[in-house]
């Protein structure tokens, strides 16, 4: 048992990685659905709370703590399944609670049952919230030798919760979990030693690390060695290659992945140009709250490139990436000429799309402000 999360990314500035506008090329002035002003899609780092937010369990529509009460979990079809990590799957946090405190005071003690525990104390999920609580029980499942108790414990070390910050404690962690192949722990060792690298066999070795985090399946650390093969950092430039690993943290659905190949497919930089699969996945992140993939489906459906030209559509996106506050005057300009019927429609259409929306990742600023002759130039042809 071991409670799946999304990928623990350390609060380091991705600037150590990317020059923003380097993902444009030299036709960066020109209209591409890339970002306006020449900005890259901004890689969301969520706060620590964030970091060890579970990926999937269903949340409960009662409050915390409430969800398992007079709901008894469906007997897991194997026998020997996870009944706690199966209850914290479904949102019953004080069944999984009872369940893995049950076998993290057994004899011997289930490490992954502790991690769970430090877990549910993290998020105050069927318990109160109570970080230092959490700390202890992350503790206790590093000591056993769980990996990913280890590296979740070193993001509380960094980060400073539910304990002191000791950033030499945090690294011998995510050494000590990367010996033993934890993906998240290499992947943020990466990132650290990144952003100390004085010299160039200092960043070769953190790409030799990151890549093995990619390899591992970490879509963070696949987004991230994309970067690096891109700008040859630690590693020597190679366009086709960056591409690749775009593709594979796009199909595990990382957002800025998902944007940047969609941007890559279109430019046709390092595969074939498609830009209905470009405009696909743009949709894929646009469903999923990105402002900068909503500004560049609103172009799209401006322009009838990858998709049928449908200004009702463009105008509808464009409402609500700059809700976000990424702001576009050639849309806003486009979005003028349209009748009153046609704005009604779109605006009934953003409504509603705009309903299904759950917390929306962050953009750059720099995207956010991008604007003037840039942004409203005219589409290459």
């Amino acid at each position: 048992m071991s409670a799946t999360t999304p990928a623990a990314r350390l609060a380091l500035a991705l600037s150590l990685l990317v020059a923003p506008a380097a993902a444009l090329g030299a036709d960066a002035e020109k209209f591409s659905p890339l970002a306006p002003g020449g900005t890259k899609p901004y890689l969301p780092i969520p706060s620590f709370r964030d970091m060890m937010m579970p990926e999937g369990p269903a949340q409960p529509d009662k409050p915390q703590g409430e969800a398992a009460k007079g709901v008894q979990p469906e007997a897991p079809a194997d026998p020997n399944a996870d009944v706690a990590f199966g209850a914290f799957q479904r949102g019953l946090y004080q069944r999984a609670f009872e369940e893995a405190r049950r076998r993290a005071e057994a004899n011997p003690p289930d490490r992954a049952a502790m991690t769970l525990l430090g877990e549910l104390y993290a998020n105050g999920y069927g318990v109160p919230r109570k970080p230092e609580e959490a700390v202890r029980w992350y503790q206790r499942a590093a000591d056993a030798g769980d990996a990913r108790a280890m590296t979740t414990l070193a993001l509380a070390r960094l980060e400073g919760f539910g304990s002191k910050k000791d950033e030499a404690a945090a690294v011998a962690l995510l050494e000590k979990a990367g010996d033993k192949n934890e993906p998240e722990a290499l992947y943020n060792l990466a990132l650290i030693e990144l952003e100390r690298a004085n010299a160039p066999q200092q960043a070769v070795a953190a790409a030799r690390r990151m890549k093995r985090a990619a390899e591992l399946g970490e879509s963070a650390a696949q987004y991230a060695y994309a970067v690096l093969l891109r700008e040859g950092r630690g590693v020597e430039k190679d366009s086709s290659a960056s591409t690749e690993w775009l593709r594979r943290a796009a199909e595990q659905d990382d957002v800025a992945a998902l944007v940047e190949y969609a941007i890559a497919l279109f430019k046709g930089t390092g595969t074939v140009s498609n830009e209905a699969e470009a405009a696909r996945l743009f949709r894929r992140a646009a469903d999923r709250g990105n402002a900068i993939a909503q500004n560049r489906l609103a172009r799209l459906y401006a322009y009838g490139r990858g998709v049928d030209r449908d200004p009702v559509k463009a105008a509808a996106w464009h409402r609500l990436s700059a809700a976000q506050g990424l702001k576009d005057p050639w849309l806003e300009g486009f979005v003028g000429t349209l009748d009153e019927k046609d704005k009604a429609a779109a605006d009934a259409l953003s409504a509603r799309w705009g309903e299904r929306f759950g917390p929306i990742p962050r953009v750059s600023q720099a995207a956010m402000t991008a604007g003037g002759e840039t942004a409203a130039s005219a589409p290459k042809q």
